[in-house]
């Protein structure tokens, strides 16, 4: 290391507070600064402050290569930077905005192993990270207790969402939504009513979905039917491809969110419709009621027979 730096560094011998010559001492932490004693070094530390850092790495050579320890200490060099510490300084120094090239050098140096200093946040920032963090292990906590085959189904980007209690989809005709069963509810505490502008969805008397539709639907062809431990319905929008009302194009038959007035975190952040959505499957409404044909109970089977079950899910 030495070699890279022949030149020998000149030290100039005279106390830093009066100029005096005779029995110096260095400053103890950076080496580099001479006082006659105590007194003047007190005296003097208000200015000696700003440029007093121990230079970890230069303690450590001083006895092998002195050269080179005085070399980085007159030179304020406190540490050897790698590459990437380099470019650390270099994007600081260019950066219009975040932690300056002063800030970053703070950070790395004057240790041997030269580091960022540890993130320092705000309480206003250490509040929101602690609500983040316990949504997490709350979202965890209930992904646990849903059924498989609601957490199979797949939401196309930009053409659904998962809303938390539920989740929804939708094509150029339909819109399907799909809302996981409670542990041992039984059909007789699953209450449906499809109205043209009106959703209401109610697990033993509680209110899982209630209130005005994003457009208006066939009611009387739209459905609802238990699969796997999930509820399922399927509405038929009345302003769809193929079959729209006075005024209003393609790009009107997009659904934004399931109701009306559903909540910011529950409606799709877009302006138009994804081009992926003109390429969704459309059917016609016959096609449509023979869905709902389908899907209606079989002979001697009523919704609110007891439990639902596996075997029952499989039969709906």
């Amino acid at each position: 290391m030495a070699a890279m730096h022949e030149e020998e560094v000149i030290e100039t011998s005279e106390c830093a507070n009066c100029g005096a010559t005779e029995d110096l001492l260095k400053c103890s932490r950076c080496h580099t600064t001479w006082f006659c004693g105590v007194k003047c070094q007190k005296a003097y530390w208000p200015f000696h402050k700003s440029e007093c850092r121990c230079n970890e790495f230069a303690d450590i050579i001083e006895e092998s290569e002195p050269k080179f320890a005085r070399w980085m200490r007159s030179h304020g060099k406190l540490a050897v930077l790698k590459d990437d510490e380099v470019d650390r300084l270099e994007r600081a120094s260019s950066a219009a905005s975040g932690p300056s090239r002063l800030d970053v050098m703070d950070s790395m140096y004057g240790r041997l192993e030269p580091k960022p200093k540890e993130a320092s946040y705000s309480a206003e920032e250490r509040l929101a990270m602690h609500r983040k963090i316990e949504e997490e292990k709350t979202t965890a906590r209930r992904a646990a207790l849903l059924p498989p085959s609601y957490l199979a189904i797949d939401i196309p980007r930009d053409m659904g969402m998962d809303c938390g209690t539920y989740r929804w989809k939708q094509t150029q005709s339909h819109v399907e939504i799909f809302l996981p069963l409670p542990e041992n509810i039984t059909v007789s505490k699953i209450s449906v009513s499809i109205k043209p502008s009106h959703l209401t969805v109610d697990f033993d008397e509680r209110p899982m979905l209630k209130g005005k539709l994003y457009r208006e639907i066939k009611a009387d062809e739209s459905t609802w039917y238990i699969q796997d431990k999930v509820l399922e319905i399927v509405l038929l929008k009345r302003n769809r491809k193929g079959n729209y009302q006075d005024g209003m194009t393609n790009a009107d038959t997009f659904w934004k969110s399931v109701l009306k007035s559903a909540p910011e975190t529950e409606v799709l952040a877009l302006e138009h419709p994804p081009t992926s959505y003109y390429w969704a499957p459309c059917e016609d409404a016959g096609s449509s009621e023979k869905e709902v044909r389908r899907l209606q109970p079989s002979k001697g089977q009523k919704r609110g027979d007891g439990a639902v079950t596996p075997a029952a899910l499989a039969e709906a």
